[in-house]
C-alpha cells in the first residue's frame, strides 16, 4: 500500500483517517450543543460545528503531511533478505557461422538460487 497523504478537504488517504478519528472524537460536545440549542440558536450551534469540522480536516491534512514526508525521507530499511530459485528459460536457434553454415536448437532452463539482501544506503524510495 502506497503512503496517501489525501488532500486538505480529508477525503482520501490518510488526511481522511485522521480526520475521522478525530471527528468521532472531538464532535460528541459539539453535536450536544447543536441538539440542546434552543431553535433560535441551534444555526449557530451548526456553523460552529462546521467550522471546527473545517479546521479538523485541514488539521487532519497537515498531520498527515508531516508524518508521510517525514517517514518517505528518513525511513531506513535493514535486515530484509528475499531467496528463492529464479528459472531463467532459453530457447530458440543459433545463427549460421562459419565454416558451415547451419543452425542448432537451443533449449535451456537453468534454475539458480538467489538470495538479495536489502540494506538502507540511502538510495531508492519508499512510497
Amino acid at each position: 500500500m502506497a503512503l496517501e497523504i489525501g488532500s486538505p478537504a480529508a477525503d482520501a488517504g490518510l488526511a481522511k483517517e485522521i480526520f475521522t478519528q478525530v471527528d468521532l472524537l472531538l464532535s460528541p460536545p459539539l453535536l450536544a450543543a447543536v441538539d440542546g440549542a434552543k431553535a433560535d440558536a441551534r444555526p449557530g450551534a451548526q456553523q460552529a460545528l462546521e467550522a471546527a469540522r473545517d479546521g479538523w480536516r485541514k488539521l487532519s491534512f497537515a498531520v498527515a503531511k508531516g508524518v508521510v514526508d517525514h517517514v518517505v525521507a528518513n525511513l531506513e530499511i535493514g535486515g530484509v533478505t528475499v531467496s528463492g530459485t529464479v528459472s531463467v528459460p532459453v530457447s530458440g536457434s543459433t545463427g549460421p557461422a562459419a565454416p558451415n553454415s547451419h543452425v542448432h536448437g537451443v533449449s535451456l532452463a537453468p534454475a539458480v538460487v538467489v538470495a538479495l539482501s536489502q540494506d538502507n544506503d540511502g538510495t531508492g524510495r519508499v512510497r
